[in-house]
């Protein structure tokens, strides 16, 4: 089977069209061909409307697929050249506009409020490898993102969080990663903590580090702040109990809807934070439910695309 993969330079995006890929891979012999795409939507345009006119036989690929706004109007432009029958074209995430003209949209649920169109086929959160076996009692994880539009991101706050739960989970070894959007004050903070032997602190351009999906799939107990989809649901996908972090919201969006309901399911832990007075602040833990389930979302939307291959 051949697949055009179309990329943007979004990491989140990458990541989930590639472990998406993996998955096809254990059903499908796969040939890859992986496209670069940059944002230019008159060019893009513009050829669509001339594979109207120029078509070009030659080239039979059966998946046209990619995510974000850079790939959605490439990919519906070589469907209209190259496509035939057999060729589908595939996004990932919601496009804004001409879904009608995609064989299949695959986009979290949280995307939509009403009319989900019949062509699409919502997952929960994001795309993330399965990864199901026993985790290490003996490793916790700690990930912290940084500035967003959807919370507050106290740097003195989240780093009280972290030592609270550093003093309350006693690991053998606690494995504690930053992001490109963690402000460098945290980061030597959180570096600082890494005297402690059994604390590791890895920062995100260190190359010969541990990698942070290497941890996850090992962590017994993982704390992420709910800031990044991509980071909650890659935890949620491997066995130890998931905790976000206490963030203030700056509003509600449908980013703080779904992380609110999370908790209320009990599909996560989280860190309470009070007030007693001005100046001291309490922290308690909730756990998540036992009986939670991994989530496999890649495996759900691999299935759908095998389904339309075979169809």
């Amino acid at each position: 089977m051949e697949i055009w993969w179309y990329k943007d330079n979004k990491i989140g995006h990458t990541k989930q069209v590639s472990v998406l890929i993996d998955e096809l891979k254990k059903e499908f012999n796969v040939s890859l061909k992986e496209i670069i795409c940059k944002k230019s939507i008159l060019l893009d345009i513009f050829n669509l409307c001339s594979a109207f006119i120029v078509k070009d036989a030659q080239e039979n690929p059966d998946i046209l697929i990619g995510a974000g706004h850079s790939t959605y109007l490439k990919i519906l432009a070589d469907k209209v050249k190259y496509g035939n029958d057999k060729t589908k074209s595939i996004a990932i995430m919601k496009p804004s506009f001409l879904r009608s003209w995609f064989n299949l949209i695959c986009a979290p649920e949280h995307d939509y409020g009403k009319g989900i169109e019949n062509n699409t086929f919502t997952f929960k959160g994001s795309l993330a490898k399965v990864i199901d076996q026993p985790p290490d009692n003996g490793i916790g994880l700690i990930a912290v993102g940084g500035v967003n539009n959807h919370y507050k991101f106290a740097n003195d706050e989240i780093y009280k969080q972290i030592e609270f739960i550093i003093n309350l989970h006693q690991k053998d070894k606690w494995f504690i990663f930053n992001s490109r959007r963690t402000e460098k004050e945290l980061s030597i903070k959180l570096s600082a903590l890494a005297a402690n032997g059994s604390i590791e602190f890895i920062d995100v351009d260190e190359k010969s580090a541990p990698k942070l999906s290497s941890v996850m799939s090992r962590a017994s107990s993982k704390f992420v702040t709910p800031d990044s989809v991509n980071l909650v649901f890659e935890s949620l996908s491997s066995q130890g109990s998931t905790y976000l972090l206490h963030l203030i919201k700056k509003r509600n969006h449908k980013i703080t809807k779904l992380m609110s309901n999370l908790i209320l399911i009990r599909d996560v832990g989280y860190v309470e934070s009070k007030n007693i007075t001005e100046d001291l602040q309490t922290y308690s833990l909730r756990n998540p439910i036992d009986s939670h389930q991994i989530y496999a979302e890649v495996e759900k939307v691999a299935y759908k695309i095998s389904q339309l291959i075979k169809s």
